[in-house]
């Protein structure tokens, strides 16, 4: 099979990584086995490339090298560089899993399966490593792994720089064999996080890492043995005038001496080799004494011996998906025009008043840019929503649901039908009921549980109270509504399928607070399309664990002064806060003479609208609830986030 360089996404490896990652790995095989002739350590690399491994191979000592390449045109270059370096100038995924390496070394090529169909199963076709290991969404580095730990003698290491995206994946997204073939076969024994650097400079995506593997021996498998991973952090440069090799080869440098500098965080992962899960995210960078507050934590979060987690109790939905959002989303004075009461809708190049009925199908709707914390921005409105609901004519058969949408909504009808062949179209090439082109296409309705039937979300959508997210974020932002709130699938919604034993406020507070924000960083939360991380990753509290009255006037301050904050972030009035302050007199922790003086400074916060205060006060509010000392998750933050 032919792959040419474009395919394979080449990309050499800079001489300063090169040198470093042979180094270490030279220094990690000797203090694990012992000083031996370096001539006896078998060395692979299987990715050559132009050489700049075998170099530094060579520099240190080494002799016993096989190399794999697959690009014709460096064949005459490595023979007449490397002459004492054994090549195989073929795939390195056809070799023989039967010839066994001390120490494999390299930069395997990167290329997603999403977009290069066709070469991964002529890559399934032609080599069973790939027919073993293929699975959808992976990438080309996996099978190189794989290969990789199949063919290292026990005991032996194997260090690879790759991207760093498949440690946070889950099962359904492309690691259902990788992770469970490094946990049985392997320790994961150093994760060196280079995401804050550039180290390519030609290549998309710079978030890369270098991870160090040892092939586990066969009394360690029978025993159980677990091993703790070595963590090394390296942040960027805050001075503009210094260049990305140049800084890197300083921090690399300092690395190998052990020096200290402050751009370099080593630390043990909170996680052992005993605690990687074999179908989810691995979530190395988790120091020791972060692990102790999450602990603390989620010791108030647990329920007759288990972990209350926010998918436990909440279904995480996306909003709606349209067949053509441009179609079913109306502008202002260009689809739609607001006249007094009216509401006139343009058919043919002519505006037709809607009657009644016909208004209430239209719907204010958002995009995820919309979203704030406790709220939204109604200044972002998207447009309005032409919505049809299929269960209002779930009883009729296709051609009498049609004649009744015509009858009853005969101008949206009419709308609509200028559009209907392109609608049609789009359904079939998806593979979808051409007929249903009246309505969305996913979001309108959820299946909570496989005995329960579909839940109508329109009447949720409309006027009831609701926490939604972002789908793409690195921060913990819920917004919230009371009112009509419809949103595209750029926006996660919470729909709860199990009580809580709190309120939805009281929820809403806790996910904006900085308690959870220490989980989004501590736990590598980040929101990239998938919600998994959020259902399984967001501990929520169990009220049980706070008995005493101290506790029980927290959540209820808490409580009042989020719903402050949902006031103030949406419709600020000023009579609002005659109210809270009346409230705020009969909170029993205010009460106190310890806390006495917080009440008027509240009220005066309230008074200048100054929600930061609120907040901020809410969030010293949780850290007491947690017995929890609010500066050393400041400072914990600042030391391993760079925050």
């Amino acid at each position: 099979m032919d792959l040419n360089k474009n395919q394979l996404s080449q990309i050499f490896t800079p001489d300063y990584l090169a040198e470093f990652m042979v180094k270490n790995i030279k220094n990690l095989y000797l203090a694990k086995q012992g000083i031996e002739s370096l001539e006896k350590i078998k060395i692979l690399e299987p990715s050559a490339g132009k050489g700049i491994f075998l170099k530094h191979l060579i520099t240190e000592g080494f002799t016993n090298i096989t190399a794999y390449e697959i690009d014709q045109k460096l064949e005459t270059s490595l023979l007449e560089n490397y002459p004492d370096v054994k090549f195989e100038f073929a795939n390195f995924l056809g070799s023989n899993p039967n010839e066994k390496f001390d120490i494999i070394i390299g930069n395997p090529p990167y290329l997603g399966q999403n977009y290069n169909a066709q070469i991964f199963q002529e890559l399934v076709e032609n080599y069973s490593i790939c027919k073993k290991y293929f699975v959808g969404n992976m990438d080309l580095f996996y099978f190189f792994i794989h290969l990789g730990i199949d063919k290292l003698k026990p005991g032996g290491f194997l260090s690879f720089i790759t991207t760093n995206y498949w440690l946070t994946k889950s099962k359904k997204t492309g690691i259902k064999h990788l992770k469970p073939h490094i946990t049985n076969d392997c320790f994961m024994i150093q994760y060196i996080d280079l995401s804050k650097i550039k180290i390519f400079k030609d290549a998309k995506g710079q978030h890369n890492c270098i991870f160090v593997l040892q092939k586990k021996k066969s009394l360690e498998k029978e025993k159980i043995l677990d091993k703790h991973i070595q963590i090394i952090q390296i942040n960027k440069t805050n001075d503009s005038n210094s260049l990305d090799h140049q800084y890197n080869e300083l921090l690399f440098s300092k690395i190998l001496d052990n020096s200290n500098h402050n751009h370099i965080k080593k630390y043990t992962s909170g996680l052992t080799n005993a605690d990687l899960s074999l179908q989810s995210n691995w979530n190395l960078l988790y120091p020791r004494e972060v692990k102790e507050i999450i602990k603390q934590i989620e010791s108030f979060c647990m329920k007759n011996k288990n972990l209350n987690l926010l998918g436990d109790y909440f279904s995480i939905r996306n909003g709606l998906i349209l067949i053509k959002d441009e179609f079913f989303i109306l502008k202002e004075n260009k689809q739609i025009i607001f006249d007094r009461d009216n509401i006139l809708i343009k058919i043919n190049n002519r505006f037709t008043k809607l009657n009644p009925l016909e208004k209430k199908r239209l719907k204010k709707i958002y995009k995820s840019r919309a979203i704030k914390p406790y709220g939204y921005l109604t200044e972002e409105q998207e447009g309005y929503l032409l919505f049809f609901n299929k269960s209002d004519f779930e009883q009729l058969e296709i051609g009498e649901r049609d004649i009744q949408i015509s009858k009853i909504y005969p101008n949206l009808s009419n709308y609509l039908k200028q559009y209907e062949k392109e609608l049609k179209k789009t359904l079939e090439n998806a593979n979808e009921n051409r007929y249903d082109f009246y309505f969305p296409r996913r979001g309108s309705h959820i299946r909570q549980n496989r005995e329960t039937g579909l839940v109508n979300l329109e009447p949720l959508y409309d006027n009831s109270p609701k926490i939604f997210f972002k789908f793409i974020s690195q921060e913990n932002i819920f917004g919230y509504a009371l009112d009509q709130y419809f949103a595209l699938s750029d926006t996660y919604f919470l729909w709860s399928k199990t009580p809580t034993e709190f309120s939805l406020i009281f929820l809403l507070a806790y996910l904006n607070s900085n308690l959870v924000a220490f989980l989004f960083k501590a736990k590598s939360l980040a929101v990239k399309r998938s919600k998994t991380k959020i259902e399984n990753g967001i501990p929520l509290p169990a009220l049980s664990k706070f008995k005493s009255k101290e506790k029980r006037s927290i959540i209820e301050l808490i409580q009042l002064l989020t719903e402050w904050l949902v006031y103030s972030v949406n419709s600020f009035k000023e009579s609002d806060v005659y109210k809270f302050s009346s409230q705020l007199e009969s909170s029993s922790y205010l009460r106190t003479a310890e806390n006495f003086t917080y009440k008027d400074t509240i009220i005066k916060a309230m008074n200048i609208n100054d929600a930061k205060y609120i907040q901020e006060f809410i969030n010293n509010l949780f850290y007491q609830l947690f017995d929890l000392d609010g500066n050393r998750i400041d400072y914990l933050i600042k030391e391993y986030y760079n925050v």
